[in-house]
């Protein structure tokens, strides 16, 4: 909970985040569940109906790279799941119904297809 306010702590995994997500500037469509994520462009994240935000899980929206401060737009589809833990970098773009494990780092810049899985550190498809 490390920066989270007391207000988004005492609502994580209710009905009112997604009221709270909107008020901050993130775009969010209907019926999210938020269980303790966290989102740090809140302007340039757009999140799609019926997500999920698993505990400790991160969208950011930037990066230092090279001395270089970089950031993008990150959309994620309707009924995307963010597992525990998981990261999701700058310049993402995942289709419906994409599936991030727990742990899992999607690198700047992916764009998982809809109705796939990702697993691992740099995240890759789950095949099989």
């Amino acid at each position: 909970l490390a920066g989270d306010s007391v207000l988004m702590a005492l609502l994580r995994g209710t009905p009112f985040m997604g009221l709270v997500w909107r008020a901050l500037g993130v775009r969010v469509g209907r019926q999210l569940l938020d269980d303790g994520g966290s989102i740090t462009e809140k302007t340039l994240t757009t999140l799609g109906d019926h997500a999920t935000l698993g505990e400790t899980a991160l969208i950011q929206g930037h990066s230092l790279e090279d001395g270089l401060f970089k950031s993008d737009h990150i959309r994620l589809g309707d009924d995307v799941t963010l597992g525990t833990r998981a990261f999701v970098h700058y310049g993402v773009v995942a289709g419906d119904r994409v599936v991030f494990d727990t742990d899992t780092f999607l690198m700047k810049g992916e764009q998982p297809a809809p109705d796939s899985r990702w697993h691992g550190n740099p995240a890759r498809p789950v095949t099989g």
